[in-house]
């Protein structure tokens, strides 16, 4: 995944969606967890931003919109959101529905 030319706002919409990817089934596995905190921390979020991730971790994201999602890194958003959500071993119709919806988005 290509990180290294995303500015701060988008390293945080990238997490966020990452957070929403993990919640998409309602049923937050430890290893989604550790993948999108894994995730914050190639990010290089600061302390701040990491307590915020924890926060969404444990009571659920804001909403997103993916038609923020920067042009530039579509491939990027796509490959975190399908990474977190595979992180369980299994994908429910949810999670399905989801990346379907992600993918359409970002082609």
């Amino acid at each position: 995944m290509e990180i290294k030319n995303m500015d701060l706002p988008t390293r945080r919409r990238l997490i966020q969606l990452a957070c929403v990817a993990a919640w998409s089934d309602m049923n937050l596995a430890d290893v989604e967890k550790e993948v999108v905190l894994n995730l914050a921390r190639e990010l290089e979020l600061g302390e701040d931003d990491t307590q915020r991730v924890k926060s969404w971790l444990a009571n659920g994201p804001p909403d997103f919109d993916p038609y923020d999602i920067p042009l530039a890194h579509r491939q990027a958003f796509l490959e975190a959101f399908t990474q977190v959500i595979a992180a369980d071993g299994r994908i429910d119709p949810e999670e399905s529905e989801a990346i379907r919806l992600i993918r359409e988005l970002v082609s």
